[in-house]
């Protein structure tokens, strides 16, 4: 007994010493915490150094002769001076400079950063803080930190920024270089958080801002969700009446401008080689990038202009920074359409200058716009469309309508020249442009952007302008509209023009070099006295119902090179069509009849049978038969037009099947081009009948009439029309039915 009591002794006695150890270490480690571990300020900036592989500095100043660092927990440093050094590949001589600056890392952050995450820094507040961004062509980037460097393709797959809990800056300023976007820019800012304690008005004025940009990303985004169904679905045309139209934006706006918290950002540069200007105000910087989804949205103000494109937005977000659950309303505009997608990589036509609004989402990374309105030159369009980046290829998705497209507002993107601006204003013009004089523009296609995104868009326009008066408008138009892989399809067209329709289909591959082009479009029934705008007097010249195949291919850079090398043939056929006596009459140069009707009324001849039928082949359209006859007359058209050189060779020949005391029986040539043609009579045959009345004119005045008249030929006549009716019938086109004639008399 008396043996065990010192055992028991000692035992207590090394418990003592263990719990007086341990004591001491934590009151050594408290009173260390306490003094910032002045002695393992070097260390510290050792280790952080070595896992991040970048020279880390912590320094002192005057104001703030100490550096202080906590280790419990997290690892804390403020010190007057914080640095991060830049890359060994760069010139910059920082990445992070931030004075009068607290900073917090979490250390299951560190290994994670250690393991190849993006680094995420806890907190960091600072009283000026200079950034220094930088990426190569090759995919190294400032904001990768370790020992292995990231190749271009997995920093394609992993661009992440480095997260912040919370940053708080009084002054700030960033400077980014991107080679890869590619970027340049210069910013200026200021992060203050407007629920700091002792804001009791700003922390007010933020929640209700909060509040108020809530509310808008709630309507805004109901509105979305209508537009983007329909822009799935692209069923039916998107509800506007009150969509996205909500004081709360506006309010939420000003409230973000006003607040004394919140991110200010006033950037200057370029983006996408294009000149960039962004001004960004919120009222607070809660959980700016690391969890947005558990954050209060924030409201949203941004003005922005990307080369000659202008965006105003009005809204909300709950990680400003990288636009997170954006929701809010918004307004474009732009010298084209071309423009505004060009900051974004979006292929987009070249049209006139332009303006739009209506409401945006961002889910994710992908993007849901609604357009109440777009105003492109004078059309008058709308839509809801979706926009996915993080596929292989981009992807946009939707529905285009409108009531009114005039086609002449997008003659720059199919190849044309620009519409003329104001008075007194040159309209700009693009490399390749139309040349003067010439119909068919010759501007090169862009086909590297039809690889850069595909698309799935259906098409509605209620009033589709040809750009001239002498054409009836197709009202409506619809159309489905695909890209994939280079490839345009723009399939299942139908429209309505003339109480007839037009339907078919074209496409364009730009896989190559050059692209191919190819169509099958077909009109059925329609009235060319209504279609056409050609008429004297009231009366039209021509009339009946009109069916008509187009069947082509061709290639090249432009639409002038494609028809220059298109294959395929035109048919058309005329059904119940009427004629214009006095054009049959001027046709065959029957002055004594074209004068009659001139004097007492021209009078439709109905069109017994009428067949067109056109061989193109490298880019010369001749007709294999053209022929139409009428109670009056038989003409032949023959010829050659050349797509490539615009040049015009036709010659028309018309017999009569009456009697004309005053007739001039000479082919008619129409020579020139497309842009100026010119039309003259066959010269030999009008030389030999004024030869022949001047003989004549010597015996009597009176027989120098006589080489003009024409007993007309019934029975050339009768030949014609039986021609033209075998020909119908051998090309398969339909003739006129009994009762069909019978209603024509």
């Amino acid at each position: 007994m008396t043996r065990a009591l010192p055992g028991w002794l000692a035992g207590r006695r090394w418990l003592q010493i263990t719990l007086g150890v341990l004591a001491a270490l934590i009151v050594g480690v408290g009173i260390c915490e306490a003094l910032g571990w002045p002695f393992l300020v070097g260390p510290v900036q050792r280790k952080l150094a070595e896992t991040l592989d970048r020279k880390v500095e912590f320094a002192a100043d005057e104001a703030n002769p100490r550096v202080r660092i906590g280790l419990l927990g997290s690892v804390r440093v403020r010190a007057a001076r914080i640095e991060i050094g830049a890359p060994s590949w760069s010139s910059e001589p920082h990445t992070f400079l931030a004075e009068d600056a607290a900073l917090k890392l979490r250390y299951r952050d560190l290994w994670r950063m250690s393991r190849g995450a993006p680094l995420r820094i806890e907190s960091l507040t600072a009283r000026r803080f200079d950034g220094r961004i930088e990426r190569l062509e090759d995919g190294r980037a400032s904001w990768q930190f370790g020992d292995e460097p990231k190749t271009q393709e997995q920093a394609g797959k992993d661009p992440s920024l480095p997260a912040f809990g919370t940053l708080r800056v009084d002054d700030g300023s960033l400077k980014l270089r991107d080679a890869i976007l590619p970027a340049s820019v210069d910013a200026t800012f200021s992060l203050t958080d407007s629920s700091d304690p002792g804001g009791g008005a700003a922390s007010a004025g933020a929640a209700s801002a909060a509040s108020g940009a809530a509310s808008a990303g709630r309507r805004a985004s109901a509105a979305l969700r209508v537009g983007t169904e329909l822009a799935a679905s692209a069923a039916s045309a998107a509800e506007r009446a009150g969509v996205g139209r909500d004081a709360d934006a506006p309010r939420a706006a000003a409230a973000a401008a006003s607040a004394p918290g919140g991110l200010q950002v006033s950037a200057t540069g370029t983006y996408r080689k294009l000149p960039l200007k962004v001004e960004l105000r919120t009222s607070g910087v809660l959980a700016l990038v690391d969890d947005p989804s558990g954050a209060p949205a924030q409201p949203v103000y941004i003005n922005a202009t990307v080369g000659g494109a202008h965006l105003t937005f009005d809204g909300s977000a709950r990680d400003p920074l990288h636009l997170s659950d954006l929701a809010g309303r918004f307004s474009l505009s732009g010298p084209s359409l071309a423009a505004a997608g060009d900051p974004l990589g979006l292929t987009l036509p070249t049209t006139p200058a332009f303006t739009t609004r209506g409401a945006l989402r961002k889910d994710g990374q992908v993007w849901n716009a609604l357009f109440e309105r777009a105003d492109i030159g004078t059309s008058r369009l709308e839509g809801a469309f979706r926009y996915d980046p993080t596929r292989e290829v981009p992807l946009l998705s939707g529905r285009l309508g409108g009531s009114r497209l005039l086609l002449a507002d997008l003659g720059p993107a199919i190849g044309g020249a620009p519409r003329p601006g104001p008075a007194g204003v040159a309209p700009a013009r693009e490399g390749g442009a139309s040349r003067p004089g010439k119909v068919i523009p010759d501007r090169p296609f862009d086909l590297p952007s039809l690889r850069a995104m595909n698309a799935n868009v259906l098409v509605d326009i209620g009033h589709l302008d040809l750009g001239t008066d002498k054409l009836d408008p197709l009202r409506p138009l619809r159309a489905h509209l695909t890209l994939a892989g280079g490839v345009l399809h723009i399939s299942d067209i139908v429209a309505r023009t003339g109480q007839g329709q037009l339907t078919g289909a074209v496409g364009l591959d730009g896989r190559g070099a050059k692209a191919r082009y190819d169509a099958d479009l077909r009109l059925q029934g329609v009235r060319l006295e209504q279609w056409l705008n050609l008429a004297r007097n009231g009366q039209p010249y021509i009339t009946g119902r009109l069916n008509a195949q187009a069947k082509v291919t061709g290639q090249g850079r432009s639409a002038a090179e494609i028809l220059a090398g298109l294959d395929g043939g035109l048919r058309i056929q005329l059904r119940n069509a009427t004629l214009s006596h006095l054009v049959m009459e001027a046709g065959g140069l029957d002055i004594a009849q074209a004068i009659g009707l001139l004097v007492k009324g021209d009078k439709p001849l109905r069109i017994s049978c009428n067949v067109g039928d056109f061989a193109i082949k490298d880019g010369v359209m001749r007709p294999n038969i053209f022929v139409v006859a009428t109670e009056d007359s038989t003409m032949w058209v023959d010829g050659t037009l050349s797509l490539s050189t615009e040049a015009l060779d036709l010659r028309g020949v018309v017999a009569p099947k009456d009697f004309s005391p005053l007739t001039i029986r000479t082919p008619i040539h129409v020579r020139g081009t497309l842009g100026d043609p010119a039309v003259s009579v066959e010269a030999g045959r009008l030389a030999g009948k004024a030869g022949a009345a001047a003989l004549l004119a010597l015996l009597h005045p009176l027989a120098a009439l006589l080489p003009f008249i024409d007993t007309g030929s019934r029975e050339e006549a009768r030949e014609a029309d039986q021609e033209c009716q075998a020909l119908a019938k051998r090309g398969g086109a339909p003739l006129p039915s009994a009762q069909a004639e019978a209603k024509g008399r």
